[in-house]
C-alpha cells in the first residue's frame, strides 16, 4: 500500500508511520461525504432515513459545495410471526430494504449502485399502545442500522475512488 515498512522497529513505530497517510483518507473521505445532497425518501421511516444520513455526512451542518446525490428506494415491511391459535400475532417482524444510487451531480451518472437490508423484531401485546410503541422501537433500530451500513458502504467506496485517482 506505500507504507514505509522498517523490518528492525517495534510494530508501535512502524503504525505510527501509517498514521498520517490513514488521517488522509480519512479526512478526504470526510469531505466527500458532506458533498452528498440526500434526496427526499417518502413515509416516516424515510423521513427518518434522511435526517439520519445528513447528519452522518454533515454532522456540524458546515457549508459544503455538493458533488453527489443519494437517491433511495426504502421498502418496509411488517409481517406477523409466532400466530397464536386465535389468529393473533405474538411476535412481529419489520423487513426494511434500501436501494440507492449515488449520482454525480453534474452528470447525474451512477457512481454506485448498492443495497442493504435489515430485519427487526418486535413483541405483539394485549395492550395495542404498547404494540405500536414495540413497532416504532422496530423501526427505529432498523432506520440505524440502514444508516450504519449505507454510510460504511459509501464511505469505503468513496475511499477506494480517492486512492485509484490518487497520482
Amino acid at each position: 500500500m506505500g507504507f514505509p515498512r522498517t523490518p528492525g522497529a517495534p510494530a508501535s513505530r512502524r503504525h505510527a508511520a501509517r498514521r498520517p497517510a490513514l488521517l488522509v483518507w480519512l479526512a478526504l473521505a470526510d469531505a466527500e461525504l458532506r458533498a452528498i445532497k440526500v434526496a427526499p425518501i417518502p413515509e416516516r421511516i424515510g423521513q427518518r432515513l434522511a435526517m439520519a444520513l445528513r447528519e452522518s455526512f454533515n454532522p456540524d451542518g458546515a457549508p459544503s459545495p455538493q458533488r453527489y446525490r443519494l437517491d433511495t428506494l426504502l421498502t418496509a415491511t411488517r409481517s406477523d410471526l409466532g400466530i397464536q391459535q386465535t389468529g393473533l400475532g405474538s411476535r412481529g417482524k419489520l423487513d426494511a430494504t434500501v436501494s440507492f444510487w449515488l449520482r454525480d451531480i453534474k452528470t447525474g451518472s451512477a457512481l454506485l449502485a448498492n443495497s442493504v437490508h435489515t430485519s427487526e423484531s418486535f413483541d405483539i401485546l394485549a395492550n395495542n399502545y404498547a404494540s405500536v410503541v414495540a413497532e416504532e422501537d422496530a423501526r427505529i433500530r432498523a432506520v440505524e442500522e440502514l444508516r450504519r451500513d449505507i454510510v460504511t458502504r459509501l464511505t469505503l467506496f468513496l475511499q477506494r475512488r480517492a486512492a485509484e485517482t490518487k497520482p
